[in-house]
């Protein structure tokens, strides 16, 4: 049996983010009358760990835990479907000179992060080109933002996340085992023990 499993979820997260964010940073910036410099775009979406913050602003999405798992139905091939539910974290980190501008940076980022995963639509239109359902629980969301922290002494450093439960379905395939299109039988007479009574 094959389930793509974690995976699967938090690279669904991943690429929705990266075809979502440049646009909507866009928007945002406009409505905000910012420059990138102010909102800048992510420059990395990393998505295995161990996790390296070398690329600045990043953001990184992580599996924490599977909640749920629920059959719905087979495919044609037999194969049984779940809805499996995830808890999931996606993380904002920034840095910059002062902590005036990287904490400006961080939240400013949070807030165009947590309206691209809770726009319901775009989620979808984006769940489609693949056939996925993917449903992300907006009651389960909750924000939690870090403490300021120096590096080297010159530049700060501030993160947040945004925790929330994300339901995907997923297909667990077996593996083949084959069809028997001949089968061969020999079978070898018996032949007669004889014994001398005598």
């Amino acid at each position: 049996m094959t389930m793509q499993g974690a995976w699967k979820a938090k690279g669904f997260v991943n690429d929705y983010l990266q075809a979502d964010l440049p646009k909507r940073l866009l928007t945002y910036r406009n409505e905000w009358n910012l420059d990138d410099e102010n909102l800048p775009e992510p420059l990395k979406y990393l998505v295995y760990e161990p996790i390296a913050l070398d690329h600045w602003p990043t953001i990184i999405t992580v599996v924490i835990s599977m909640t749920g798992l629920t059959r719905d139905d087979y495919t044609g091939l037999m194969d049984p479907m779940y809805f499996v539910d995830y808890s999931m974290r996606t993380y904002v980190w920034v840095k910059d000179d002062s902590s005036e501008q990287c904490t400006a940076k961080r939240d400013r980022l949070t807030t165009v992060l947590r309206s691209s995963i809770l726009d319901s639509p775009c989620l979808k239109v984006f769940a489609a080109n693949d056939d996925l359902e993917v449903l992300i629980d907006e009651s389960t969301l909750r924000e939690e933002y870090s403490d300021l922290t120096l590096i080297k002494g010159e530049r700060v450093m501030a993160g947040a996340y945004l925790s929330y439960n994300l339901r995907i379905n997923e297909v667990v395939r077996a593996k083949q085992i084959g069809t028997a299109n001949n089968i061969s039988t020999e079978v070898d007479p018996l032949t007669p023990l004889l014994v001398d009574l005598e």
